[in-house]
């Protein structure tokens, strides 16, 4: 298929609305979900770690590292982006806006990759509204425009459709090479993409078994499985929280076992892409037979689309932790769908139809699911870097502490200071608080003691942050008490019902140590621990 002056047009205009799109992407350190800033800390880390090139001790460093700035979540996910993401940190500095930058770029390639796909059935004009469509969708709009996992997967993940469709019809092996070596990005980006490969077995199964006779369908076989042997080994290894939301977890919404735990994605449908859009793709897919034969479509096409979206779906409701974030990759059946329905069916009629369902799309976006904030984390760091001693420690207390993290290593005047999260000093807990937290068996005047060694000058806290447990009472006992003095309040503006209102923080009046001690840090996500005194210091 070649590519015309209204291929780039549209590729233009996807680009400009991706920019668009981005100009509501939360900044300033004004990050929402937790996991958010630690995915922009674990490409940082990266950086750094290239550029100081710890080949004597690697893992040391790291762990000296996360002593310092505890909110690396390195080897808890594939480490694909984080990669990816370092070199823009090393052009443009360590800040919020630097890593949403490397997402951008993955965002475009993602809704490039989807109009591409799409053309292989679609006019120029029903393939841009149906990737303009997909990208700007309420629920991959809201999570791209965060520092999260989701689109920087999607890019190799629609790519790779891209060049497996292109080898379907064209036999021509190189494709085949690059469907497999995209696919491979994919889960080394987010490893849920796993899904896609045996979608593609059942496509080349169906299509043309032929192809198994060929030695390079063998050769990218063993090629990718060779691939994913790292991969493997770290999930053994560090991922065990993920393989247990997988298998099993104790707050699941929904049961995997019952049948509520089967349709629960399907109820997620209307909310990821909006009504309009989720009620066109039920209705395109009930008359999908009749469709095919308008848009030219082969028995594979169909089998290629029904396999991604049904072994997708069987895919992510067997996994017992749920969140409709996760089934955004088996959306792209769903829009096709939609949108193939209106190209078969009448040209202006269907024009006008596929023009008014993206406008829906793009307006349920806008107006009802912006992308949430809270914001206030970057003006407490700046407080604490004109305030903090030399080399001293500050804890935090909150429930956004990766948030509070990520900005003081933003904060470049200040590359001396240490954060101690209260939590990881008062409690042992599993992965999250919903799976198992310990209260460790420290007085008020152990407290005070810890604080001090640790060269604790300032605190800063959220009030009231699980403080239905008693070593959290006590803690907010001792800042309450005569050696801590309450010096400012920070407010936490946010779009929506956050957690927290306001930052207190507080100096320590008392005898502190001139620099930051450190603590024995367990990390139960990866079944390791941090020494006091980590090695490569």
């Amino acid at each position: 298929m070649k590519t015309t002056r209204l291929d780039l047009l549209f590729a233009l205009l996807l680009i400009l609305a991706v920019g668009l799109l981005f100009i509501g992407a939360p900044h300033g350190g004004a990050f929402f979900w937790s996991d958010s800033p630690r995915h922009a800390l674990n490409g940082v880390f990266v950086a750094d770690m290239i550029r100081a090139m710890p080949i004597h001790d690697p893992s040391g460093y790291a762990y000296a590292y996360y002593a310092k700035y505890p909110a690396l979540t390195i080897l808890f996910y594939p480490p694909l982006f984080y990669f990816f993401s370092a070199p823009f940190y090393w052009l443009f500095g360590v800040s919020h806006e630097t890593a949403l930058a490397a997402v951008f770029v993955l965002y475009v390639a993602f809704a490039l990759g989807s109009y591409r796909l799409f053309r292989f059935w679609l006019s120029p004009l029903f393939a841009a509204c149906a990737a303009a469509s997909l990208a700007l969708s309420p629920e991959i709009a809201f999570w791209g425009r965060q520092v999260m996992l989701e689109v920087p997967a999607f890019a190799p993940l629609v790519w790779s459709a891209v060049f497996f469709t292109s080898f379907r019809k064209t036999l021509k092996s190189a494709h085949l090479y690059w469907a497999a070596l995209l696919l491979v990005l994919a889960m080394y980006t987010k490893i849920s993409a796993v899904f896609m490969a045996p979608a593609y077995l059942v496509v080349l199964l169906v299509e043309n078994r032929q192809l198994f006779r060929q030695r390079h369908v063998w050769i990218v076989g063993a090629l990718s499985a060779i691939a994913l042997i790292p991969l493997v080994v770290l999930t053994l290894k560090f991922g065990q929280a993920n393989l247990q939301s997988a298998s099993g977890v104790a707050d699941s919404e929904v049961s995997r076992s019952s049948l509520a735990g089967w349709l629960w994605y399907i109820r997620q449908i209307p909310g990821q892409l909006g009504w309009p859009l989720a009620l066109s793709a039920g209705a395109a897919l009930v008359v999908a037979v009749l469709a095919r034969a308008r848009l030219g479509m082969t028995r594979g096409d169909i089998v290629f689309w029904a396999a991604w979206l049904f072994v997708g779906y069987l895919f992510f409701s067997a996994i017992d932790l749920k969140e409709a974030r996760h089934s955004v990759f088996i959306l792209p059946p769903l829009v096709f769908a939609a949108f193939a329905m209106f190209a078969a069916y009448g040209r202006r009629i269907g024009m006008a139809a596929a023009a008014l369902l993206t406008l829906a799309v793009v307006i349920q976006t806008a107006v009802w699911r912006p992308v949430y904030f809270v914001d206030g984390y970057a003006e407490a760091v700046r407080y604490i870097a004109k305030v903090a001693p030399a080399g001293s420690s500050v804890v935090f207390s909150g429930y956004r502490d990766g948030s509070f993290v990520f900005n003081m290593r933003a904060e470049k005047s200040r590359p001396d200071l240490s954060v101690v999260r209260a939590d990881k000093l008062l409690l042992r807990v599993a992965v999250r608080r919903e799976l198992g937290v310990e209260q460790k068996p420290m007085d008020e005047q152990e407290i005070v003691d810890t604080l001090n060694r640790l060269g604790a000058r300032y605190v800063v806290m959220q009030p009231g942050f699980w403080n239905d447990l008693a070593v959290m009472q006590r803690f907010e006992h001792v800042l309450a008490s005569a050696q801590f003095e309450r010096v400012a309040t920070i407010p936490t503006p946010a779009n929506h019902d956050a957690h927290e209102k306001e930052l207190v923080i507080y100096r320590n009046l008392g005898n502190v140590a001139k620099t930051s001690g450190r603590i024995d840090i367990e990390l139960p996500m990866i079944n390791r621990s941090i020494p006091a005194a980590p090695s490569g210091k």
